[in-house]
């Protein structure tokens, strides 16, 4: 039995990632996300808001010492405001801090907590972003946090080596992906945000990833984890 437990199911990557890891005769899904949106008896969901910080506290991973691998994926995310900062809303800087860096922090030492003596197949993924590797005006919280979790991804691993432990950390780049979060960039002012006009050229000119394609490449990735031996992964380079 091979066991997921993935954030941010309820569209997008996240989503993708479930119904594809559902297709794994084997497998065992445990989304979390504000809204449920997969039906398979083998899904499990969990209502919660993540960007809050006493809720992700609160979750409780269930062991399954069974299983033959077990596998975290951080991908619950937001972009915030697309903004310069001293435009920016101070709550939507939280926010963004909370669910792209806090949350996969907290749920990361929860499953080590839970696995670290089980001799069984451990992979954390935590979904980054280009944007944690350049910089680019108006995403300053974006990009600082999704390089924090690059930054806590790397210590993770060195912390646990794979050969002993069993325990495999990736901090995957998706590339640009026709998401909601894609969506919203578009739906910014010009005067906000400097590289607008290339963001909506990357959807007129059909340049978008689908979800589904970065789907099926981080689970390629977590079949076979021994292949790849740097923790920073970018999808297109896969």
């Amino acid at each position: 039995m091979i066991v997921f437990y993935i954030t941010g199911t309820s569209s997008g990557i996240g989503k993708a990632l479930a119904k594809q890891a559902l297709q794994i005769e084997d497998s065992i899904v445990y989304g979390f996300s504000r809204s449920c949106s997969i039906e398979n008896s083998r899904y499990k969901h969990t209502t919660i808001d993540l960007s809050k910080v006493d809720e992700t506290l609160n979750i409780n991973l269930e062991n399954h010492s069974d299983a033959y691998k077990v596998v975290l994926i951080n991908n619950a995310g937001i972009i915030g405001d697309v903004k310069p900062i001293g435009k920016q809303n101070n709550e939507s800087i939280v926010k963004v801090f909370n669910l792209n860096t806090i949350c996969p922090a907290i749920l990361s030492n929860k499953f080590i907590q839970i696995y670290n003596e089980e001799n069984i197949s451990k992979i954390i993924v935590n979904i980054s972003s280009g944007a944690a590797r350049h910089s680019i005006e108006s995403w300053a919280p974006y990009c600082a946090s999704k390089a924090a979790i690059d930054m806590f991804s790397q210590v993770q691993q060195a912390e646990n080596d794979y050969d002993s432990k069993g325990l495999k950390i990736f901090s995957i780049a998706p590339g640009i992906v026709d998401t909601n979060m894609q969506q919203h960039v578009r739906s910014t002012k010009p005067q906000d945000f400097p590289h607008l006009e290339k963001f909506i050229g990357y959807k007129t000119k059909g340049q978008l990833t689908s979800a589904e394609s970065v789907a099926a490449k981080i689970l390629e990735v977590i079949d076979k984890p021994e292949r790849h031996q740097n923790v920073l992964l970018d999808v297109r380079q896969l």
